[in-house]
């Protein structure tokens, strides 16, 4: 096919990376579809009037951007439904590399020795006085009932979730809880409204789902009422997903008073809300969940996983009642249960304390790598919050996101762009994720830190034209 890129060529940087970003705009325009077949390699190089290696090079840029697939004997095609905006460390980009990048891209806890030790000891104790029904569940759809009751017991407690044991289904952490309830309340092809910026999960999840997800503008504590009420007002979606503590990737925290006027909104709309509150340990207590001021059209999800070990996937998802027929069948058709083990070593942590505990050092970890973030980064504009996992640095004037992403790697640091969390098309803000967890090593975390400050305070490098 023949495509112009001329009005989307920008004037200035590499011709490669010219072409890239021009493919991108052309696709946010909607000049260019999903399916979309581009042109071979020799033909687009001979419109643009530039060498075949530059077109190549365009071409596996835009592949790394998530824009295109290259299948072999078929040509390169711009994705389809497919997460195409997957993140570097899920598409595992850096396989390749002799020594393992610093990671500062992948949102994960903490954990220090004493976290590993805490669970061998447990499974030790496990090995010998497990509950019988862990080894012979079969059954119990939405979770043993010890385990339920203890969940039910914490979330109400602890989170402020409202519900019984019979409003809790046990699954197979967050992203999952989620899942079961989107599937639960919408079908194919309807709107569902999220934050513009959210997590990269639940973009993937629209897709694979059908679902028409739309965005709602955000500023430093997450949606804004005013936008929610005229999106609402525009679209009528059934459902609203939002995250209303740490919002991932700004960090993005609603105080009480927001969250009373959004629940304003939703209650005004009749719409049903999913509240992930996969964050909500990672705040000092005195925040109470949406799903506390809604309580009968809102599904409530968090899990373990980001305050205590990241391979605990224990999530709990609370179901509105009324709902919880519709919600089981979802859960049966996609794990039948949720994993007893798993569950049983959660059920524990919960009796003992070892979960609040775990999460009080979460956030004393991640308090102290905030300030020495802060101390490596001085000078940048950045937003964060006092406890949380990421930092949301904007760029100096020089840089790029994908560029600065770029050498970064080279350099043996792995950050994320804006990029994969957009839920519309439209121009990334220039700016990236600093995950700080990733790294268990607070030499190596360190080390992250210093190659990202000196890169940050350096002009782009130059790059050699191709001919």
């Amino acid at each position: 096919m023949t495509i112009d890129l001329t009005p989307y060529l920008p004037t200035h940087g590499p011709k490669y990376l010219a072409i890239a970003r021009a493919l991108a705009e052309a696709i946010r325009q909607g000049d260019l579809t999903p399916g979309t077949r581009l042109p071979p390699h020799r033909c687009l190089a001979e419109t643009l009037a530039v060498s075949v290696q530059t077109v190549s090079r365009a071409y596996a840029q835009a592949e790394k951007m998530g824009l295109v697939q290259a299948r072999v004997g078929s040509g390169t095609w711009i994705n389809t439904l497919d997460d195409g905006q997957e993140t570097d460390y899920l598409r595992g980009a850096n396989m390749a590399m002799d020594v393992s990048p610093v990671d500062l891209s992948i949102a994960h806890p903490i954990c220090p020795p004493g976290h590993h030790l805490r669970f061998r000891e447990t499974l030790r104790d496990m090995a010998d006085n497990a509950h019988p029904d862990v080894i012979d569940a079969c059954r119990p759809i939405a979770g043993l009932l010890h385990q339920r009751e203890r969940a039910s017991q914490w979330l109400h407690d602890t989170l402020g979730v409202p519900g019984t044991p019979d409003d809790r289904v046990l699954c197979n952490g967050a992203a999952h809880g989620v899942m079961l309830a989107i599937a639960t309340l919408v079908q194919h092809g309807d709107v569902v409204l999220t934050e513009a910026l959210s997590d990269h999960g639940l973009i993937a999840l629209s897709r694979t789902l059908g679902l028409q997800l739309r965005g709602v503008a955000i500023d430093e504590q997450g949606v804004m009422p005013d936008a929610l009420d005229a999106a609402c007002r525009r679209y009528r979606p059934r459902v609203v997903c939002l995250t209303p503590t740490q919002l991932n990737p700004t960090g993005a925290t609603m105080d009480n008073a927001r969250r009373d006027a959004v629940a304003e909104v939703l209650a005004r709309h009749g719409t049903w809300l999913i509240e992930d509150d996969v964050h909500a340990l990672l705040e000092p207590p005195g925040l109470t969940p949406l799903t506390a001021r809604l309580p009968r059209q809102s599904f409530h999800v968090t899990s373990l996983t980001k305050a205590t070990v990241s391979g605990l996937r224990a999530g709990y998802l609370s179901v509105p009642r009324g709902q919880l027929h519709h919600t089981l069948p979802r859960l049966r058709a996609t794990s039948w249960m949720a994993t007893p083990l798993v569950f049983e070593i959660a059920d524990r942590w919960l009796a003992d304390g070892t979960v609040d505990a775990l999460a009080s050092e979460q956030r004393r970890l991640l308090a102290e790598r905030q300030q020495l973030t802060r101390t490596h980064l001085a000078g940048h504009t950045m937003a964060s919050r006092p406890t949380g996992m990421h930092i949301w640095l904007a760029l100096p004037g020089a840089w790029r996101a994908e560029e600065l992403q770029q050498q970064a790697l080279q350099e043996g640091l792995a950050i994320s762009t804006a990029q994969s969390f957009m839920v519309d098309q439209g121009p990334p803000p220039r700016r990236i994720r600093v995950s700080l967890g990733g790294e268990n090593d607070p030499e190596r975390f360190a080390q992250g830190l210093t190659i990202l400050a000196r890169l940050l305070g350096e002009a782009p490098p130059p790059m050699l034209q191709i001919i």
